[in-house]
């Protein structure tokens, strides 16, 4: 089944948008087993197909690519994620080889070609970040709040809770024993459970300086709405903005700043918000290419796009419905959701929580009252400050 024969699609909105952020698998496995993990959890299960690392030929061959595309499209800036699984699964010698493999493209090209890794946190040693030092990469690390919490989810092989390698990795991170911090932020999952202003506070007393919280990766097919009804996750979510605001942090909250940066005019969001957001394409372990990662969750081949590093350069992934659907919302937004007084700000909902398996994407998000309550929320606090101001 192809995702893009369930994709609504106006040909009136057709538009080419450069690719501009590249999520690279480097590795294929896990030494976590997070149970809501969309990677391993989930139905589309090709990663038991894929090598296990992505070989230097490979990442030599989007090397290639990438400063080709770079060139082609006049590319002022990129940004290349290790991803994974797990990439520091890799050591410090082969995450060494890889970084320099690519850095090595770039040296005679102008553009800004920054680089980011995802990880778990638990394999960090001073070897590893000394190779972030030196390629200047900042790390996401994956965390579900305190330890209570972080451990009913985010475990090993063995049920064992992750929470106190995670900490320790991020204090090598952030405080390494020479150079500055290589320490990115943290990516959580939100979560109804844990009390709002516990979670923020837990977040402030690590200084923690960037995070971002997803929605977790349900669709209609799976969406547990008598643990959640309707509105849970946006009531939630806008008693955590009210605590952030309050608390005058200077922490950066991803998911509270561009819906305010939405409501003010601003035009461009992420693949989970916004109308408008940069283009994005996965490269597997094995070279090939896939559109975004969480639509794992909706069926077994979802990502597949047919293509592959040796096969075909990038621009001819700029056309593909797949991952136009990603960054010109207009393009596959449900009916419903074009319609909607909201859709320049919410873009029509994150496309994996659209999916049903009788009306492929062309559904409103699961999360549709849950988007309208917090950005209403925050569009009220933005009137009632602009307002005052006045």
């Amino acid at each position: 089944m192809s995702l893009e024969l369930l994709l609504p699609q106006r040909t009136e909105f057709y538009e080419v948008q450069p690719i501009t952020t590249f999520v690279v698998k480097v590795v294929s496995r896990c030494n976590l087993k997070c149970s809501y993990c969309y990677m391993y959890e989930h139905p589309d299960q090709t990663w038991r197909d894929q090598p296990v690392v992505m070989t230097a030929e490979t990442i030599q061959l989007l090397a290639d690519r990438l400063s080709s595309y770079v060139r082609i499209r006049e590319l002022k800036q990129i940004l290349v994620v290790f991803h994974g699984g797990e990439p520091l699964l890799l050591g410090a010698a082969r995450l060494r080889e890889l970084f320099t493999i690519l850095s090595n493209n770039f040296q005679d090209i102008e553009a800004d070609v920054k680089f980011g890794l995802q990880t778990n946190a638990t394999l960090v040693d001073d070897d590893i970040v000394q190779v972030l030092q030196d390629f200047n990469v900042r790390a996401g690390v994956s965390i579900d709040g305190p330890q209570e919490w972080n451990d009913r989810m985010r475990v090993d092989a063995k049920g064992n809770g992750s929470f106190s390698q995670v900490i320790a990795g991020v204090e090598k991170l952030r405080n390494p024993k020479s150079g500055e911090s290589v320490f990115g932020g943290f990516l959580t999952v939100a979560n109804p459970e844990i009390d709002p202003y516990e979670l923020l506070t837990f977040f402030e007393k690590l200084n923690t300086t960037s995070i971002d919280f997803l929605l977790p990766d349900f669709n209609h097919d799976t969406f547990p709405y008598d643990k959640y009804p309707p509105g849970t996750f946006g009531r939630w979510l806008s008693s955590l903005f009210d605590y952030w605001i309050a608390s005058e942090t200077s922490m950066e909250v991803r998911i509270f700043r561009t819906l305010m940066k939405l409501l003010i005019g601003g035009q461009r969001g992420y693949d989970s918000y916004g109308a408008l957001s940069n283009g994005v394409i996965i490269v597997e372990t094995d070279g090939t290419y896939h559109g975004l990662d969480v639509l794992k969750t909706a069926y077994h081949g979802a990502t597949q796009t047919g293509k592959s590093l040796d096969s075909h350069p990038i621009e001819t992934l700029e056309s593909l419905p797949l991952v136009k659907a990603l960054s010109i919302k207009r393009f596959s937004a449900p009916q419903k959701c074009f319609d909607c007084q909201l859709f320049e700000i919410c873009g029509g909902g994150y496309l994996p929580h659209r999916y049903s398996s009788q009306n492929g994407f062309n559904r409103e998000s699961v999360y549709c009252e849950d988007m309208m309550i917090l950005i209403e929320h925050i569009r009220n606090y933005l009137s009632t400050e602009l307002s005052a101001i006045s």
